[in-house]
């Protein structure tokens, strides 16, 4: 930096100035800078001081409709995708803050993918379950906007709580869902998502792009119906590899174009291999992909599964699955009819159950 000695209206003014930028330092803190720097900074300052006073206006009249969820009204998947970011965030004997500070974690492995990441992100504040800290014109601190056990505002350790409640205590302490197909719906949408996961991470080495759309989920839900997603994983890989061969990948997946060249391919795939009876390799998931957190949580520690989820069709696995969500999801006590249940006693074939509400205990057995 350079010492300028000048004047001003007839009055000596002395600061630094950068030889690069033409930042300047005064000694005067009345004095301000004009660099490029200095002047985006001014104006974003008061872009978000805009922005807040009109929020601050708005809100008066916004709080009246401002929608408050008990912890159990939102959907299984929120729920799900709430603990899959809080769960490694907050812990009993670690200081956290009171909010979710989206911009430091963003990137980490949440879910099988950062488009369908930032989806649900998005989702969530517009359903109101997220609401924004700040009022920057991006927000990145968000407070948990729910209830539990009908107090407002609980505390972020309060709510992390409970949803391990419901997703590591084997549905001992309670269910997050309200029917089986609610859980089979999100079972389907993250191994899709995984599906999706692999796709990107194989055309990364190619510098090509690739995301999902609405024609493919549903093709690969079909797909889903009939094989293991570690088969789809191999008709994805000998898909991408030929079509790479051909020269026909863009290196930028404008109106999807890579989406429906291997839509196109992977069904021409299916077909012969239908009238031909061709039988489908299966293809382990590469160790070198990252793991989701929302993954391990609903595969491993929710359903009981193993790595068998990616090696045998849903429809097979669902048959394990679904007798236990059902038995749990549409129980009520036999006395007073409520669904607010205990579980006293969990064996193999036998369960007993105690209502919180009238205390009346129920023996069932569940084969």
């Amino acid at each position: 930096m350079f010492w300028i000695e000048a004047e001003q209206y007839d009055q000596a003014i002395n600061f630094h100035e950068c030889s690069h930028c033409q930042h300047r330092v005064f000694q005067d803190q009345r004095n301000n800078c004009h660099c490029d720097k200095c002047l985006a900074n001014r104006k974003r300052m008061l872009t978000e001081t805009r922005l807040q006073e009109q929020r601050k206006i708005k809100s008066k009249d916004k709080n009246k409709d401002q929608i408050e969820y008990r912890l159990d009204q939102i959907s299984f998947l929120n729920k799900l995708f709430l603990l899959s970011i809080l769960d490694n965030q907050v812990q009993e004997h670690t200081t956290h803050h009171e909010y979710i500070d989206w911009e430091s974690i963003k990137y980490h492995s949440i879910t099988p993918n950062y488009l369908f990441q930032n989806y649900l992100i998005k989702q969530l504040v517009k359903e109101q379950i997220l609401i924004a800290k700040d009022f920057a014109s991006e927000a990145h601190h968000y407070y948990v906007n729910v209830r539990l056990d009908g107090y407002s505002e609980p505390s972020l350790f309060s709510i992390t709580q409970q949803l391990r409640n419901w997703f590591y205590e084997n549905l001992t302490m309670g269910v997050p869902f309200k029917n089986a197909d609610e859980v089979k719906n999100a079972l389907y949408l993250v191994l899709y998502q995984e599906i999706i996961q692999f796709a990107q991470f194989y055309c990364r080495t190619w510098g090509v792009q690739i995301a999902g759309n609405n024609a493919f989920q549903t093709f690969c839900y079909r797909l889903m119906d009939s094989l293991a997603v570690g088969q789809i994983y191999f008709l994805v890989q000998t898909a991408l590899e030929y079509l790479n061969q051909q020269k026909a990948l863009k290196a930028r997946n404008e109106n999807f174009i890579n989406t429906n060249l291997l839509k196109k391919t992977l069904q021409q795939y299916r077909e012969r291999a239908v009238t031909e009876k061709w039988e489908t390799s299966t293809l382990p998931r590469p160790y070198n992909i990252p793991f989701s957190k929302m993954s391990e949580i609903l595969f491993f520690r929710f359903l009981g599964y193993d790595e068998n989820i990616f090696f045998q069709p849903i429809r097979h696995s669902w048959k394990k699955i679904e007798p236990r969500l059902s038995f749990y999801s549409q129980k009520r006590c036999m006395y007073c009819g409520s669904n607010e249940l205990t579980v006293d006693y969990d064996a193999e074939n036998y369960v007993t159950l105690c209502c919180r509400t009238c205390k009346h205990q129920d023996h069932y057995f569940t084969q």
